[in-house]
């Protein structure tokens, strides 16, 4: 069998290379600033308008941005702008937001599948990028983004907004100065056991072909009539999304690349299935993964279907202690116990126990008294006081003006993208997949 860097390879000239010319991709730079004042507004191009757009656009408005335009397919999405921020012209062609020449950057923000188009245009037309998460569709994307930025000199941030978390901040910190020693083993969870959860979105009663640019929307994608919920709920299907790891997994892997300090995984085996949202959809409910990381092992355990409410988990596991961290709060929990041989010499005659612990006296483990001890160091709780994304889009900011690299650049977002489409080739292949970073290939076991 191919590698899926040949598979993806070939995808992508199809599907995006090839459709080129229709998107107008690599059309030809257009001038941008390469700096702005530090007391200058930035001027962004909302691209894509829906639910996460718009909470980004109003997150880019906290943070003191201009919003210049607001693009989507979709007209409700357009009017629902305009509430949030009266008179800001609209459009459904995102190739007029990059035309503006008052737009500094573009914020992305559409289904998966035109997140690496637009973003390699918009470079190409000298605007930064801040893409939501995933960063691409596909692996040859990801590595085309990584080139294209490198080419452009335009900046990108991955829209992971976990990374600009206070609480991941103060993990960092913690591991850093050794405080729960090496890290061995992650353990990395996820639960959204509702509707919403599930990405089972409510349609708006207009939805029609007269509402929705619905060619427009498929763009690559295999052509189909039109169907609302491939629309609002396009997470649910391969042809647009990326599934429980496109969503979810990459905040989770985002933070774990971070204070691991890691690129790649090695290798990744992925199980799961569609156990309970059934009918028209072809991503998994149930999606867990294991990664192999050369010096840390990684496991992803995704649940749509469970009633525990429990959010997003990561457990880092030293030899000296334990950081959790969830969307609320960071954890530092000591492991600095006191051991003794007492376990084992208590199955001992009383003489040969005597004799060993005088043989050994300067060992401290040659006691024969409580197995363990209380830690000297107390649990520390980090209580989260704000949601991230506005320091995400803060951050982003201040790279534009400072032209220096933003926390969760093209090259991070490469390597969480990478290890996202990894656990969704493994599943969709039913094989362990390999990922080659110096030859940047992927390969699925035989």
């Amino acid at each position: 069998m191919k590698s899926e860097r040949s598979i993806t390879r070939r995808e992508f000239i199809e599907r995006t290379v090839a459709g080129a010319a229709a998107s107008r991709l690599g059309s030809g730079a257009r001038s941008s600033k390469t700096g702005v004042s530090p007391n200058e507004k930035l001027t962004l191009g909302i691209i894509g308008a829906g639910i996460r757009g718009q909470e980004d656009m109003q997150s880019v408005l906290r943070v003191g941005g201009n919003v210049a335009v607001a693009c989507d397919l979709y007209d409700g999405h357009l009017r629902r702008a305009q509430e949030i921020l009266p008179n800001v012209p609209v459009t459904r062609d995102y190739r007029e937001v990059l035309d503006r020449k008052d737009v500094d950057a573009v914020l992305i923000a559409t289904s998966d599948h035109w997140h690496a188009p637009i973003a390699i245009e918009a470079m190409k037309a000298g605007k930064d990028v801040y893409c939501e998460k995933p960063m691409t569709h596909t692996i040859p994307e990801a590595l085309e983004m990584v080139k294209v930025s490198r080419d452009t000199g335009r900046l990108v941030q991955v829209g992971s907004q976990s990374l600009s978390m206070q609480s991941t901040h103060k993990a960092k910190e913690w591991i850093d100065s050794g405080e729960i020693g090496t890290v061995y083993n992650v353990q990395c969870e996820i639960y959204r056991p509702d509707p919403i959860g599930a990405w089972k979105y409510p349609v708006p009663p207009d939805a029609s072909p007269q509402t929705i640019d619905w060619e427009r929307y498929l763009g690559n994608a295999p052509k189909l009539p039109f169907d609302a919920a491939r629309f609002f709920q396009f997470r649910n299907w391969w042809d647009y999304g990326t599934g429980i790891a496109g969503d979810e997994y990459v905040h989770l892997l985002s933070r774990v690349h971070y204070l691991m300090k890691a690129q790649y995984p090695l290798s990744a085996v992925a199980y799961g299935g569609v156990y309970h949202w059934t009918g028209d959809r072809d991503v998994p409910d149930i999606h867990n993964t294991l990664y192999d990381y050369g010096r840390f092992q990684v496991v992803v355990l995704a649940n749509l279907v469970s009633n525990f409410d429990g959010g997003e988990i990561v457990r880092l596991m030293g030899d000296k202690g334990t950081v959790v961290l969830t969307e609320e709060s960071a954890t530092l929990l000591p492991y600095d116990l006191e051991w003794s041989y007492g376990y084992p010499l208590d199955s001992w005659p009383r003489d040969l126990r005597e004799q060993f612990v005088a043989a050994h006296k300067d060992d401290p483990l040659a006691d024969v008294g409580t197995y363990h001890k209380q830690p000297h160091r107390k649990r520390q709780v980090f209580q989260q006081t704000a949601e991230g994304t506005e320091d995400h889009v803060r951050n982003f900011f201040e790279s534009i003006k400072t032209r220096r690299q933003p926390i969760e650049n093209v090259d991070f977002g490469c390597g969480t993208a990478v290890a996202c489409h990894m656990a969704n080739i493994s599943y969709r292949e039913k094989k362990p997949v390999f990922w080659d970073a110096d030859k940047a290939e992927l390969r699925v076991q035989a």
